[in-house]
């Protein structure tokens, strides 16, 4: 009980650590790829709007006729936005920053660092000039490829990979149903943005492996309160069990001395009654203790086929006598490795609640099967008409009862199912019970 409970505290502890580590990476590398992508926007926006002639370029030697035809056709056709107006002027001294609107800082050497190529397109999408001259990696054929591929896409803008190099290209209406189609080579960013992220992932990974470390470490001592709470109240359950059980022998002998001299009567029967009930709750609160208490479970082969015979057999004439039906289908050689007294302990247990709360009349079903190459499916199953109600995943709470007023006339301490409960934690297997159609179903699963 207590490594699962500190089990589940690591894990609650670690999903919280990884979810902080999400809430902040994620919208930080979401921003910075949004942030990188505008700037990228701003700048090739500036340059499909000069033109593709920066600042600084006269003197540079054009590679080709076709982009001195296309600068002439930009300056009598203006796009239409009207960002940038006037800003190519700013030019001043070479190495001083170059403010070029939009937010754009450029200076002298930085300008020659930019890759791009421009494509005018006409009303019918044909390629009618080109600036190639500030780009090594694109020809005429590859620019009106990429143009005609990238012009009619969702978004106007956004990032590409084509052979390796990441663009950006960003699309814009110049009139007359023409439009110009830029592309920038944001390799750099990109990869300055790709170490960004990568070095944040390994960052969050190494913190949150530094963080669960460290619970790990300090678990047990922030549960020591508990875990000492627990183990005190489990001593104390065992201490005063076998305290109990002195005034109850006492008690169960002076009654039968009574019964010897005068007889049996009404009350001398209500006496044993209660000192057989108060000793079966003690016994079963002091099981209940050892096994919380066992720190190591013994396994051992279990032939779990002979284990559920003998046990439905055992309970056979209780069910008929109650004007119930026994039915069984066990498969033969059925083993699993588990501990051997408590799992005869949980059969029984299983079985005893099926037969209290069976109804009149009605069918008890005990079903063996193999599981896998080593597990196994034990399912006891009950006729229980009046189940619909009733809150299953509590049945495995210590001394709970379907009757909140613990009248019920069917003997019991809330304590057997929590007790198989226990049993099959330390197996690692698992127990669940539900209701379907007037029956309700309790399966045990051996891994």
């Amino acid at each position: 009980m207590i490594q699962k409970l500190q089990r589940r505290f690591i894990k609650i502890a670690g999903f919280s650590a990884v979810s902080l580590m999400i809430v902040l990476m994620v919208p930080l590398n979401i921003f910075i790829y949004f942030w990188t992508g505008s700037e990228l926007k701003k700048t090739l926006s500036y340059i499909i709007e000069v033109g593709g002639v920066l600042p600084d370029f006269a003197d540079v030697q054009q590679k080709d006729q076709e982009s001195e035809t296309f600068r002439a056709y930009m300056q009598k056709n203006p796009p239409q936005s009207a960002a940038a107006e006037g800003d190519a002027a700013g030019t001043e001294a070479e190495g001083e920053d170059l403010r070029l609107g939009q937010g754009l800082h450029f200076n002298a050497e930085s300008i020659y660092q930019l890759r791009f190529f421009l494509v005018k397109l006409s009303r019918e999408g044909e390629a009618e000039n080109f600036t190639l001259n500030h780009i090594a990696a694109v020809d005429r054929e590859k620019a009106e490829s990429m143009a005609s591929r990238y012009r009619n896409r969702l978004f106007d803008s956004g990032y590409l990979k084509e052979d390796g190099i990441d663009y950006y290209y960003l699309v814009r209406n110049i009139g007359n149903g023409e439009s110009v189609i830029g592309f920038l080579d944001c390799s750099r960013e990109m990869q300055t943005f790709r170490l960004e992220y990568g070095s944040s992932i390994g960052f969050g990974l190494l913190m949150v492996l530094t963080l669960l470390i460290i619970i790990y470490v300090l678990s047990k001592k922030a549960m020591q309160p508990y875990i000492d709470n627990m183990e005190s109240q489990k001593q104390f359950i065992t201490n005063a069990g076998h305290e109990l059980k002195t005034p109850l022998a006492i008690i169960s002998a002076n009654t039968e001395v009574i019964e010897m001299l005068n007889g049996k009567s009404e009350w001398t029967d209500s006496i044993m009654a209660q000192v057989h009930r108060s000793t079966g709750l003690i016994n079963e609160l002091i099981t209940l203790s050892r096994m919380s208490e066992a720190h190591e479970a013994v396994f051992e082969d279990v032939d779990l086929t002979e284990e559920v015979t003998e046990a439905a057999e055992s309970f056979r004439t209780l069910i008929l006598q109650q004007g119930k039906k026994l039915e069984t289908e066990i498969m033969p050689k059925v083993t699993v490795r588990a501990e051997r007294a408590f799992s005869a302990e949980l059969i029984n247990i299983l079985l005893d609640n099926a037969a209290k709360y069976c109804d009149d009349g009605g069918t008890v079903r005990v079903e063996l099967k193999k599981k896998g190459r080593a597990g196994a499916l034990l399912r006891v199953q009950n006729d229980y008409r009046d189940g619909a109600d009733v809150d299953y995943s509590r049945l495995f709470q210590r001394f709970y009862r379907e009757d909140s007023s613990h009248n019920s006339k069917k003997s019991g301490y809330g304590i057997g199912l929590a007790m198989a409960q226990t049993i099959m934690e330390r197996v690692k297997g698992s127990i669940n019970a539900y209701w379907k159609d007037g029956v309700v179903t309790f399966t045990v699963i051996y891994q």
